[in-house]
């Protein structure tokens, strides 16, 4: 009995410690699982609140990614057949300004209403890899001969579109696109956009690639869709606060800037929902031409980047260098060292200006040539005169003597064989005794200067060689001597931000084989302004 009553007991006890096991072990289970949800919940926040891939993206990776049939560019010459509205047409005017800093050969049409269209065979060849309309209804409403010619070339000879549709204030709330499965919905304000990853049409554009805010104006147009040749490659979100039309889908993320594959009709085309002032618009537009000409007219990824600063001493009293503006040109150096290895400022000094500002300016002096190994160097004119002005060659020789003199007292090096003319003056039109100058007291090599031919527009900048001397086509910044107060710059310093989202520096830094660039696949590179990057700037 005494053994019955033991066994019972121990059966009990067993049953409520498999019982108590059993409870905890839920209990834990359900803590782990809810610390898990939180942390992947506070994960995907985490993603949202970074500048990674919009998450809203997945609903565009959950579709079946389809595939465009590959370019054939070897049917057709690398050229570009651009329609535009009339010859001064502003967005004609910056793509024309693209396609000639590019290198890319190209024909101008002004389209007509009928959509007349020239000759676009030759010899059983065709003349045109690409075909620009700065108004995609132009195309669309071609008259159907027309059309039907341009269509059935471009299908046998692997040609491909590129339009723009620019809403203003006479567009009509939506529109349909004849022939084609798309929709545009136009007036509208847009924020928030993010880069496509998916997009294999990207080749300079970084993805994902998120930029915050509002886009400029409230004139977009946005495309909808319901076909699989169609393949957003900028999305963006609404700017709920502002109107827009109401036959207007809702949706999370609208497409600005779309792909169609081609497996519609067999023609590919990229569409723009907007001109080509948004910065990212700039870098899709040369991508498009990149990926639809078959990689015929496309930008090198490498990017060599010297960055001139001239006028070191000079400048009146309040504008000069102080010890802090020393410490944040290296503290920027180093900076751009994480990008762009072993970066270094070179700097055009004129001796004659050291220590003639106020007590702190004369202490940045100090401090610079304490620092002197941190930079490269290159010689100015000792007074900053302009050489054009020396009408004989010894006075000029005289300065440059008086500028290495002081180069060797200070311990500034100067073997570098690069010098700049104050005002580049002399060296376009060429000023013969500047040249002879600086081959007998400085060894010169390289020089630059922004004269040659023209100075406007940049782009037709070339480089050429006098007396053996090599004059590479620069570039400018916008920054000067009378313009280096960030609030006082000319305009206001929307101007200057302008130039630099989307503007002429970002051409500069886009289009030109030498330049910086961020947010984009560019291999970034530094080299002295030697000979052997000659034949890439003057050609």
């Amino acid at each position: 009995m005494n053994l019955i009553v033991k066994l019972r007991r121990s059966f009990r006890t067993l049953v409520i410690l498999l019982a108590t096991f059993c409870l905890a072990s839920i209990v834990i289970s359900a803590y782990y699982l809810y610390t898990g949800y939180k942390q992947e919940m506070a994960f995907m926040e985490t993603a949202g609140e970074a500048e990674c891939e919009d998450l809203r993206l997945l609903a565009y990776r959950s579709v079946e990614l389809k595939t465009a049939k590959p370019i054939d560019p070897s049917k057709t010459d690398p050229t570009v057949l651009l329609f535009v509205e009339s010859q001064y047409s502003r967005l004609g005017q910056d793509i024309i300004a693209i396609l000639e800093s590019s290198r890319f050969q190209y024909h101008m049409v002004i389209a007509p209403a009928k959509g007349d269209i020239p000759p676009l065979t030759e010899n059983g060849r065709g003349k045109y890899t690409i075909v620009i309309y700065e108004n995609i209804l132009k195309y669309v409403s071609m008259d159907s001969w027309n059309r039907e010619l341009l269509e059935k070339y471009c299908v046998e000879y692997s040609v491909s579109i590129i339009g723009f549709h620019k809403a203003n204030e006479n567009s009509s709330p939506s529109t349909k696109l004849k022939g084609l499965p798309l929709h545009l919905y136009n007036n509208v304000a847009l924020k928030d956009c993010v880069v496509n990853s998916q997009s294999p049409l990207l080749h300079i554009t970084k993805a994902p690639r998120i930029e915050k805010g509002s886009l400029p104006g409230e004139d977009w147009t946005v495309f909808q869709f319901n076909h699989s040749t169609y393949q957003p490659v900028l999305l963006t979100e609404l700017q709920t606060s502002r109107p827009h039309p109401s036959a207007l889908p809702k949706a999370a993320l609208y497409a600005t800037v779309i792909q169609d594959l081609g497996l519609h009709d067999g023609i590919q085309r990229v569409l723009f929902g907007n001109n080509l002032t948004f910065w990212l618009h700039k870098l899709i537009f040369i991508d498009a031409i990149s990926f639809l000409s078959g990689k015929k007219l496309t930008l090198s990824l490498d990017r060599y980047i010297l960055v001139d600063i001239d006028d070191i001493f000079v400048g009146k009293e309040g504008t000069r260098m102080n010890i802090n503006d020393v410490k944040a040109l290296l503290e920027t150096q180093n900076l751009l060292r994480t990008q762009v290895a072993n970066f270094t400022f070179n700097l055009g000094f004129s001796g004659k200006f050291y220590h003639t500002g106020t007590e702190e300016e004369d202490e940045g002096d100090d401090l610079l040539l304490r620092s002197a190994d941190e930079f490269w160097w290159f010689l100015h004119m000792w007074s900053h005169m302009q050489p054009h002005l020396f009408h004989n060659e010894s006075s000029l020789v005289e300065q440059m003597v008086l500028n290495r003199e002081f180069a060797i007292e200070h311990g500034i090096p100067t073997g570098m064989g690069y010098a700049v003319a104050p005002h580049h003056s002399g060296v376009y039109p060429v000023h013969i005794q500047l040249y002879e100058a600086w081959k007998k007291v400085w060894h010169i090599q390289v020089t630059s200067t922004e004269e040659y031919p023209h100075l406007k527009p940049a782009r037709y900048r070339r480089g050429f060689i006098h007396n053996g001397i090599m004059v590479l086509p620069r570039q400018t910044c916008g920054l000067f001597t009378h313009t280096i107060f960030y609030k006082e710059y000319p305009g206001g310093p929307q101007e200057l931000d302008k130039s630099i989202r989307g503007g002429e520096l970002f051409l500069t830094i886009l289009l030109n084989p030498v330049a910086y660039a961020s947010d984009s696949h560019f291999s970034l590179r530094i080299l002295p302004p030697v000979g052997k990057i000659y034949s890439d700037l003057s050609s």
